[in-house]
Formats: structure tokens, sequence, C-alpha cells
């Protein structure tokens, strides 16, 4: 189980008198001891796992906090921290095999627009099982529940007859509508490229903010291609009815 493994870990921590080690794994172990006691009972692997990525996501927000202020040596020491921590999480997926394991999920759940974003999400992180960062699996659902909706309105458009039957009009509208909101993930996606570029200016070259920074970077990169090509496809259909 995983919380042995933790135990264990500090006992070798201890024993070898790696201090900065022992001190952020005794921080978890009481964060799983407190988690125990809420549960009446023991954590499972995933409890455990989730109280880990608990711990993380608190850190990542020192480090943050510490960088703004110009406290660089707090920052350090809580990526340190993360990287201690990082070890009991299961290996992070590439971006092409996220994308892929997040395309079979919505199609297993049936998910196919954006009123299906709450089950989209649901079962999409359901599939990653923790081997991708929330924000990273958001990203991806939105754009592929993006192409989507816009593979269903120039379904609509490329046939005339069919177009008119069901008013192109609301086609029109609903890619204009579309294409509003590319053109936010688009921005978002932007943004993420600028966050990663300052992430991996203020990291070493092998610390935690640098990997989490090049992340940071190849999801802005993905999406901001994939907007760009769907939004250059609904100012088409546009142009095809308005």
């Amino acid at each position: 189980m995983l919380t042995e493994q933790i135990s264990t870990d500090m006992k070798t921590a201890m024993k070898s008198k790696d201090a900065a080690t022992l001190s952020t794994l005794r921080m978890l172990h009481a964060a799983l001891k407190n988690k125990q006691i809420d549960l009446l009972r023991p954590p499972t692997d995933d409890e455990a796992m989730a109280v880990v990525k608990t711990q993380i996501k608190q850190l990542r927000e020192g480090v943050e906090m510490a960088q703004t202020a110009g406290r660089e040596e707090m920052a350090e020491s809580g990526k340190r921290e993360i990287m201690v921590l990082e070890k009991y999480l299961p290996s992070q997926l590439e971006d092409v095999a996220l994308t892929e394991i997040v395309k079979d999920a919505l199609a297993q759940a049936g998910a196919v627009s954006k009123a299906d974003a709450g089950r989209a999400m649901g079962a999409a992180m359901k599939a990653v099982a923790g081997r991708a960062d929330g924000t990273r699996v958001k990203a991806i659902v939105e754009s592929i529940l993006a192409v989507f909706a816009l593979l269903a309105v120039f379904a609509l458009s490329s046939d005339p007859a069919n177009a008119a039957t069901k008013n192109a009009e609301v086609v029109v509208s609903s890619a204009r509508i579309l294409r509003i909101f590319l053109m936010l993930m688009g921005i978002v996606s932007v943004n993420f490229i600028i966050m990663g570029a300052i992430s991996i200016m203020s990291a070493s070259g092998r610390d935690h903010g640098h990997h989490h920074g090049l992340q940071q970077i190849a999801v802005g990169i993905f999406g901001t291609i994939l907007t760009a090509g769907l939004i250059a496809i609904a100012s088409a259909t546009i142009m095809k009815l308005d």
C-alpha cells in the first residue's frame, strides 16, 4: 500500500539522515493520519494519492507566492519538497497519449457537446487515473468538445437543403458563438505558453518548475494550433451561409 511505502521511505530518510526528505515525508504522514481519523479507517491507495496531490497543490501555491514575494530560497525549498512527493504519483502522460485516452473516454461516455462537459470531465479524469494534471485534461476535453460542435455545424452547412430545413440562420449564429468560444480558448492557450515561459525562466534547469513550464508550453502550443484551425473552419462556415 502507498501508506506503507511512505512509512518505509520515512525510515530510510531517517537512517540516511536526509533531513529535507524526512521533513517532507513527516508532513505527508501527518496529513495521512488526519485522513485516517476522518475516515475512521486507513485510507486506500486512491485516497492516499488524493492526499499527496493536495499536498503538492498546496506546495505549488506556496512556491508561487514565494516567487511573487521574491523569496527565492523559500521557493526552492518548496520545489524540492514537491519533487519528493511527486515520486508517489503515477507517471505523467505525454500530450499525444493523453489526448487519445481522453478521446476514448469521451466516446464511451457519449459526450458530444458542451452540455456534456461535466460528464466528459468525470469520464476523462477517471480514465486518466491521476496520470495528468486536471488543467491539462480540461483543456483537451474542451478542445475535443469544440471539435464535435464544429463538426455538427459544418455537417449542416455542407448540405444546402438540410441547412435550409434546419434554418441556416441558426447554424450561422451557432458558428459565431462557437467562434467566440474558440477565441477565448485561444487566449487561454497563449496564456499557458506565457506562464510556461515564466516558470522556466524562474526555475533552474533540472527542477520541477522547469518541467512544469515545458508542460504548460506544450499544452499551450497544442491548444493554439487546434483553436486556430477550428476558428478558420468556423469562419468559412459563416461565410458560406451568411
